[in-house]
């Protein structure tokens, strides 16, 4: 063509690299967002491997897109315990899950929060009324209600024997030295209690069997108020109180008995160690009958108003919160 400017080549080449330069800056800048800032900070050595990737990517998910913001919750974990920290607090991990799981919801409630904080916030109220073409709220004259607390614990399985509410069953091999005309008698107790604040209220109930020829049988059913060991699992030493009353069967001939109760009280000692949800435990027991146990059978039979036994016996402990 007459008069068009001639462009040479070389100019020719360097025009096309630069448009296919700024084309494929403007595509790349039209793709979505899909790498997030940064990634959940592990601070938890019981957290690794396949566990930390599920949990990175499932808090990612829960915060993409929520406020804009990179900020994510770090996993810390120490002997006892173990948290989240994200966004100035702290949230403690109560063990009634997996980690994982614990993690995460305790991000989905947090993010959960905020929006019925901010759905609660007067001013969205006001837009969303004036966007409706509704009348306005007024304030009231009363003053706010006071917010409820960040954190909400339940009573959660308690992981050391200081946080052991106490309280539960046991079962023991007793043996008490009845009255010299009896002898030895030995037999099973068991033994159970309830925690009401640093008491424990419970109960007795225990069989001994005599170790002579003479066949009697001596059954305890009595309540009891205890304290320390060993049905809390923090305490080596306790002591209990019981009252309640006592049979004494005597079998002279064949299945004829003949039986006789009286009122007794105890007094007793113990000491014990917690291996956890299982104790062991010693315990000295003085017992005082109200009444003297007599039976005629081929002779008088007839306890001592005073006498002492000793049990070995097995705990198992109420491992719930205090």
């Amino acid at each position: 063509m007459v008069g068009a400017a001639r462009i040479s080549p070389k100019k020719r080449r360097k025009t096309r690299v630069y448009a296919l330069a700024v084309g494929a800056l403007v595509q790349l800048s039209s793709l979505p967002c899909w790498a997030q800032a940064g990634h959940v900070s592990n601070r938890c050595p019981r957290l690794g491997g396949a566990a930390y990737e599920e949990l990175d990517a499932r808090v990612l998910l829960l915060v993409e897109g929520e406020d804009g913001s990179s900020d994510l919750p770090t996993v810390v974990c120490t002997a006892d315990k173990s948290w989240v920290e994200w966004r100035g607090q702290r949230f403690e991990i109560l063990g009634r899950g997996s980690l994982v799981d614990e993690v995460v919801d305790i991000v989905e409630a947090q993010l959960h929060g905020a929006e019925r904080r901010a759905d609660a916030d007067p001013k969205t109220t006001e837009a969303s009324a004036v966007a409706a073409g509704q009348p306005m709220l007024e304030r009231g004259g009363g003053a706010p209600p006071a917010p409820p607390a960040a954190v909400q614990r339940a009573d959660p399985l308690a992981l050391r024997a200081t946080d052991a509410r106490g309280g539960g069953i046991s079962v023991g091999f007793e043996t008490e030295r009845v009255s010299s005309g009896i002898g030895l008698a030995t037999g099973p107790a068991f033994d159970f209690a309830s925690s009401v604040g640093p008491i424990l209220l419970g109960g007795r109930e225990a069989f001994r069997f005599t170790t002579s020829g003479r066949q009697v049988v001596l059954m305890d059913f009595e309540g009891s108020a205890a304290y320390g060991a060993p049905f809390n699992p923090d305490a080596r030493l306790g002591g209990v109180l019981r009252f309640g009353a006592e049979w004494m069967v005597a079998y002279p001939e064949g299945n004829s008995g003949q039986a006789i109760v009286a009122p007794v009280a105890d007094l007793g000692f113990r000491l014990a160690h917690s291996f956890g949800l299982v104790g062991l435990w010693f315990g000295i027991d003085g017992r005082f009958r109200f009444q003297t146990l007599s039976l005629q059978s081929r002779g008088r039979l007839a306890t001592d108003d005073l006498s002492a036994s000793f049990t070995v016996g097995v705990d198992f402990v109420d491992w719930s919160r205090k």
